[in-house]
């Protein structure tokens, strides 16, 4: 009987542990001026894409791949942009966006992004 509760108290924290899901970078392009960061809240296609694009709205023209990210960016001549293409001279807090979410639901995501 005591197995049994523990086992069951075991699955109810797993259940409900919050998990990590979204990253969120800075990132430099290919074809931008090096000293360009373009900083959004998510890591997924999408949210590379809304960087690229305000890269191609600051720049003037296309911006390329991503060459590189970072957690965050400073530029004493405000070219840190961040995801509404405002211009700042330092981004910070784009490490890891955390979001609580039950176990059931890390596992859907996690087959879903394959």
């Amino acid at each position: 009987m005591k197995i049994l509760l523990l086992g069951m108290l075991a699955v109810g924290i797993v259940v409900v542990a919050p998990v990590d899901l979204a990253s969120a970078k800075c990132y430099r392009f290919s074809k931008a001026p090096s000293d360009h960061f373009f900083c959004v809240k998510g890591d997924s296609f999408a949210d590379r894409k809304k960087a690229g694009k305000c890269c191609k709205r600051v720049a003037g023209r296309s911006c390329g791949s991503v060459g590189s990210s970072s957690s965050s960016c400073h530029s004493n001549s405000n070219k840190c942009y961040d995801q509404n293409c405002k211009a700042h001279r330092s981004l910070r807090g784009y490490a890891r966006l955390l979001r609580r979410v039950t176990f059931s639901q890390a596992v859907r995501n996690l087959f879903a992004r394959r």
